[in-house]
C-alpha cells in the first residue's frame, strides 16, 4: 500500500464510501470483532509493533473499533472527520510512536480484517477500502508531521 500526501488524495466518491459502509454494516455497535481481527493481522505481519501497545489490548481494540466506525459513518462530513484524523495522527505519534512507515502495514492488516468479518466482501470493497484508507492515512500523517515539527521547534 502506497502512502500519498494530503494534496494527492481526494475524498473518495460516494460510491466508494457506500461500499466501505456496506462492508461493515453487519457489525453491531460497540463490537470489537473488526479491531480484534485487525490487531491479530498486524501483530502477525509486524510483530515488532506489539511492544507499542499495553499487554491488555482490549481497551485499545475498543478505541480502534469506535474510531474506525466513526470515520466510516462521517465520511460525508470530511472537514469534521479530517480534523479528528489529524488529531489521531498527532496522538498516535506522541503516545505510541507511530511513524509514517507503520501505516502501510496498518492498511494491509485493516483490509485483511475487514475481509475476515464482512460476509459480503468483494474485490471492489477491497479497492474501496484502499482509497478510503489512503485518504484517512494522509490526514493522520499530516497530524503526525505537525507533532514532529512542534517537537523539533517548540514555541
Amino acid at each position: 500500500m502506497t502512502l500519498r500526501s494530503l494534496s494527492d488524495v481526494p475524498l473518495p466518491s460516494q460510491d466508494v464510501i457506500d461500499l466501505v459502509r456496506h462492508s461493515v454494516v453487519g457489525l453491531p455497535e460497540g463490537s470489537t470483532r473488526l479491531a480484534t481481527a485487525f490487531y491479530e493481522h498486524l501483530f502477525a505481519m509486524v510483530p515488532e509493533v506489539r511492544g507499542m501497545f499495553s499487554a491488555d489490548i482490549g481497551p485499545q481494540e475498543q478505541r480502534m473499533a469506535d474510531a474506525l466506525i466513526a470515520v466510516v459513518q462521517h465520511l460525508d462530513t470530511p472537514d469534521d472527520i479530517a480534523d479528528h484524523l489529524r488529531e489521531l495522527g498527532y496522538q498516535h505519534y506522541k503516545e505510541l510512536g507511530v511513524r509514517a512507515e507503520h501505516y502501510p502495514h496498518v492498511g494491509r492488516a485493516l483490509i485483511r480484517a475487514v475481509s475476515d468479518v464482512s460476509p459480503t466482501w468483494s474485490s471492489s470493497m477491497s479497492s474501496a477500502w484502499v482509497l478510503v484508507y489512503q485518504w484517512v492515512t494522509a490526514h493522520m500523517i499530516d497530524g503526525a508531521e505537525h507533532a514532529a515539527a512542534r517537537s523539533e521547534n517548540p514555541a
